[in-house]
């Protein structure tokens, strides 16, 4: 029988978890346990008992500092956990982490960044730590249902909801499209309801109301059935700065003054609304800058008289025929006319000395009258009244018409920017050819930039451009928006040099700048910002395609 291996005893020899060295008593002898047998020969056994012991102390010592804790009194607990919070910043540390810096932000400040949101976003702030969970209730209520879902029935009664919940105030409220159910009985609950919205605390304070409802049945061959405008609505009247109303019908009358004293922006579209109930709301707005109107329903005509109006913008303006008379508006600087669609407007300027930026005219507009200048159809009565205020103008042609845009210049003689677009169908009967011996005042002195729009490079959009090419003395810009269908490649830019006749060109210092035509211009004209100089312009903003006028010597 084989001898047994001798016992060692007393306490086992140090090995190194690094060293190779063995003894030899147990060599051979002892495996060691499957425990041991790691993927990683890099972590030996004693690695790991060291990390689980250096782990129970670390444990221990937890316990033993949060035992000696609670032997402090309590107070003296209170104090350090107060001051670890604000060394914290009041955060949820756990959540946010030590790098937020936003929330250590007054929350006031928070509460704006918060209603600057959209409203989906403004309300999951709630959710990024115990910091916030209070601010989004506080804040000023940004409400937009288009934020919200996409079911008309659905945004109706979360809108509902949240203006149930939300203490106020409110900086701004959109809801477009508000639908209301077509059974009786549903249909009342659902007038009552909105009627609730502009009496509830979360619009108190509104800032910008943006509303508007579905029509409530089309008549063929009639007038659409709208919905009436909730009259609770002027109960916000005296904090509102902006305000778009669309698709619903004003009062008849209103028997009581109203105030508008903030307002700055005032938006109507597809309203029905009767002259005196206009004349009322203008009269209200005492600071009023910009009036956009649109496809007004049930009147005739409309007059304008305001000493604070600066932007005035007509779009599709009446259902049949109708006049527009600006009788008083010596604040005026921009009238701007989407030509597209009318027909049957006549529009009269009594008074607007200031105004700078005019169109698009287009012989679409049957008459207007500016300054005691008549255009029929584009054509002026007489060229010797002009205007020296207007700077930018925009004009509409079936086709390029020299003749005819000349005579038009004549009553602009400080005009600096014209727009020309071939987009209508009227053409205009021919005028006398220009004379070099009558010089045109704005062309020799102060016209600097000319933009042609839905240019093709034929034969009359040519003729029409050489023309500026050859007479604009002051130009510094020559912009070509053109067809999308036209290829705008070297050989085509190099065709058109030579057509243009650039080396002949009459200003020293013109460029030129090509780029093809996008969309319309009324998608492109901003014509709320005031800050923007030109807000025809932004259709050349981005994606220009330049040639320097080194490229032409």
């Amino acid at each position: 029988m084989a001898a047994r291996p001798a016992v060692v005893s007393g306490p086992a020899p140090h090995i190194h978890p690094n060293s190779t060295t063995t003894v030899p008593a147990l060599e051979g002898t002892l495996k060691p346990p499957k425990s041991w047998r790691l993927k990683s020969p890099s972590l030996r056994p004693l690695d790991m008992m060291e990390r689980k012991v250096a782990k129970a102390e670390a444990v221990a010592g937890k316990k033993k500092r949060g035992l000696r804790d609670l032997r402090l009194p309590r107070r003296r607990r209170q104090r350090r956990r107060s001051n670890k919070q604000a060394q914290d910043g009041g955060r949820d540390v756990d959540i946010i982490g030590h790098d937020d810096l936003i929330s250590n932000l007054p929350d006031v400040i928070l509460g704006t960044i918060i209603s600057l949101l959209p409203t989906k976003d403004g309300a999951r702030t709630q959710t990024l730590a115990r910091r916030w969970r209070p601010l989004w209730r506080s804040a000023p209520l940004n409400l937009d249902a288009a934020d919200i879902c996409y079911n008309d029935f659905k945004q109706f009664s979360i809108v509902s909801r949240i203006l149930s919940d939300h203490p106020g105030p409110a900086r701004r409220f959109a809801f477009k499209g508000i639908r209301l159910h077509k059974v009786k009985k549903t249909y009342a609950e659902d007038a009552a309801q909105i009627e609730s919205w502009f009496h509830s605390r979360a619009l108190d304070g509104l800032q910008e109301l943006d509303i508007a409802f579905s029509v409530l049945e089309y008549r063929y061959g009639k007038s659409e059935k709208r919905y009436p405008l909730p009259l609770s609505v002027l109960r916000l009247a005296s904090t509102l700065i902006m305000a778009s109303i669309g698709s619903c019908d004003f009062p008849k009358e209103i028997t009581h003054s109203l105030n508008f004293p903030l307002l700055k922006q005032l938006n109507l579209w597809r309203v029905s609304i009767s002259e005196d109930v206009f004349s009322k709301v203008l009269s209200g707005c005492h600071v009023l800058e910009t009036l956009i109107l649109s496809e007004i329903r049930d009147v005739g005509g409309l007059c304008i008289s305001s000493t604070t109006l600066r932007i005035i913008v007509v779009s599709y303006l009446f259902d049949g025929k109708g006049e527009l008379v600006i009788k008083e508006a010596p604040c005026l600087e921009r009238l701007l006319l989407n030509s597209s669609g009318l027909g049957t407007e006549f529009i009269r300027v009594v008074r607007a000395p200031k105004i700078e930026i005019l169109g698009h005219l287009s012989p679409c507009i049957p008459e207007i009258e500016i300054a005691n200048i008549v255009f029929q159809g584009l054509t002026p009565s007489s060229s010797k009244n002009t205007i020296h205020s207007v700077k930018v103008l925009a004009l509409k042609f079936s086709r390029p018409h020299l003749n005819g845009v000349l005579d038009i210049l004549r009553c602009f003689p400080c005009l600096e920017k014209l727009y020309w677009d071939e987009y209508t169908t009227t053409e205009m009967k021919n005028v006398l050819q220009y004379d070099p011996l009558d010089p045109i005042k704005c062309l020799e002195s102060h016209l600097k930039v000319v933009v042609l729009k839905n240019y093709k490079g034929g034969e009359e959009d040519v003729a029409f451009a050489k023309f500026f090419v050859l007479n604009a003395k002051m130009v510094k810009e020559i912009k070509f928006g053109v067809c999308m269908k036209i290829d705008i490649d070297q050989k085509w830019m190099t065709d058109q040099r030579r057509l243009l006749e650039v080396k002949a060109r009459a200003s020293r210092d013109a460029q030129f700048k090509f780029r093809s035509n996008s969309a319309c211009w009324e998608n492109y004209m901003d014509t709320q910002d005031l800050s923007i100089a030109d807000p025809f312009n932004c259709c050349f903003v981005d994606g220009v395609d330049s040639l320097s006028k080194e490229a032409y010597m």
